[in-house]
């Protein structure tokens, strides 16, 4: 999995959302880096194989102009820059990242109907393959293409059809499904950032300087006093001093978040009390059995919730692990939890 980050504000936005995802990038990330800054008119953006302190050594990542902007952590899925977030749609309309995977919907048609609709009316993909990748969607050509490659562009599509950003993004979800969130921004939508969600975490926080989203509250700036989770199957739009929501998808299927967080702070405890330290993957397997419905189901809130309590109650510290990156002479990073001494 990976993690998320967006700013809409009065200050440079860029530096914001890299330390946004510094804060987060070991729970579900720490293999790829990039960000995504807009001013009116003008998209700019910056990704590298590697953590965010190396999308730091590039020459522009923290100086991108604009006071609204996007950033994203990957897991280690494979693939060269190209296939790091954001993604940027033909005409430079559109910067989008994602967190999550295809889920219950892997087989929906739209993944294989709508990639190769869109190559045959000219799109241009960059994260391309000359060979099938996991369960990344299959070209006509053979070529298997990131998933969320085919969703910038049909982002861009979809705001080209309907001209207003946030009903865009809540129609490529639903053309294509998948147990995510995504976020975008436009230069000819400048002031906001623009998202949906399915099952996958987001939360909005807000504090003088404008307002926040991102996959865990670990993320958020200390200004930051009131935040709240964006609830499942909603799109929505972040500007500096507003949150809008709207329901996505028939509200009869809608997917609940009800996992007792007093059930998971045991559970998460009970884990942890082992001696271990443990990474979110595992307490997200701890978690689980308390979700009273079968996937698509909701799990990351309830662990970042609790892990979020116990380290500022300072229960619990987090410790950094080096691994192996996802290219030679690369580290990756993974955040390991663990009960205070």
């Amino acid at each position: 999995m990976c993690v998320i980050a967006g700013y809409a504000g009065s200050r440079l936005a860029a530096p914001v959302v890299i330390e946004m995802i510094e804060r987060q990038e070991g729970l579900a990330g720490g293999f790829y880096a990039g960000v995504a800054a807009v001013e009116p008119g003008s998209l700019h953006w910056s990704k590298v194989v590697g953590t965010v302190a190396d999308l730091r050594k590039t020459a522009d990542a923290e100086t991108l102009p604009g006071c609204v902007a996007i950033a994203h952590s990957r897991s280690k899925s494979g693939g060269d820059q190209e296939w790091a977030h954001p993604f940027v749609a033909c005409f430079e309309s559109v910067a989008y990242v994602a967190n999550g995977s295809a889920g219950v919907w892997i087989d929906h048609p739209g993944r294989k109907e709508i990639p190769n609709r869109l190559a045959r009316e000219n799109h241009v993909f960059h994260a391309v393959s000359p060979r099938s990748i996991g369960q990344y969607p299959v070209l006509d050509d053979g070529r298997s293409v990131h998933i969320s490659d085919v969703m910038a562009h049909l982002v861009e599509d979809a705001l080209k059809r309907t001209g207003q950003p946030e009903k865009a993004i809540a129609t490529a979800m639903v053309e294509i499904p998948s147990e995510v969130v995504g976020l975008f921004i436009s230069p000819q939508h400048p002031d906001a950032v623009y998202g949906a969600r399915w099952n996958m975490p987001a939360c909005v926080g807000m504090d003088d300087d404008g307002a926040y989203v991102a996959s865990s509250p670990e993320g958020f700036p200390p200004t930051v006093r009131w935040w709240r989770w964006i609830p499942p199957c909603s799109s929505f739009t972040m500007s500096k001093d507003r949150l809008c929501l709207s329901p996505m998808g028939p509200a009869s299927e809608a997917i609940v978040d009800d996992v007792d967080r007093g059930q998971a702070r045991e559970a998460i405890l009970d884990a942890l009390s082992r001696g271990e330290a443990l990474h979110v993957g595992t307490l997200l397997k701890v978690v689980e059995p308390l979700c009273s419905t079968p996937a698509p189901n909701v799990r990351y809130d309830a662990v970042y919730d609790v892990l979020h309590a116990l380290m500022r109650s300072g229960q619990i510290c987090r410790e950094v692990k080096r691994v192996q990156g996802a290219a030679e002479g690369i580290d990756g990073i993974r955040f390991l939890h663990k009960l205070k001494e």
